[in-house]
């Protein structure tokens, strides 16, 4: 009998990225969202909707350690939309500055995730 494979390390670090990055993104949209109960509309629904990819992330990121590909897919499309959306809102003044900060562990791990031994198996076309 032979052994199960394991986890490829850059699988492991690339879900730990999504991880701290959906926290982040979590935690400062919540608190652009309550901290001043004087921001208009627009504002606040950027902080929501900033929680609502974070957790989005996170349940993405945790059905990307499988042997899916179709999530690792759908992982690192919403790393990179998250990164953009994060970047439009920055451009107006809008987001946290933890949610800013979470692009880089996004980015980190969007780029080990399509790095060639992410993939445990052959892919399928």
């Amino acid at each position: 009998m032979t052994a199960p494979q394991s986890r490829p390390r850059v699988v492991t670090a690339a879900f730990w990225c999504w991880v701290l990055a959906s926290v982040m993104l979590m935690a400062g949209g919540l608190m652009a969202a309550t901290v001043n109960l004087n921001l208009p509309t627009a504002y606040r629904g950027a902080a929501i909707l900033t929680v609502v990819a974070g957790g989005g992330m996170a349940l993405l990121a945790g059905k990307s350690r499988g042997d899916d590909v179709r999530f690792r897919r759908a992982a690192i499309a919403l790393s990179l939309t998250i990164v953009v959306l994060v970047g439009l809102t920055a451009a107006f003044g809008v987001v946290h500055l933890i949610t800013l900060f979470a692009v880089f562990p996004l980015l980190a791990g969007a780029v080990l995730m399509t790095r060639p031994g992410a993939t445990t198996r052959e892919e399928t076309p």
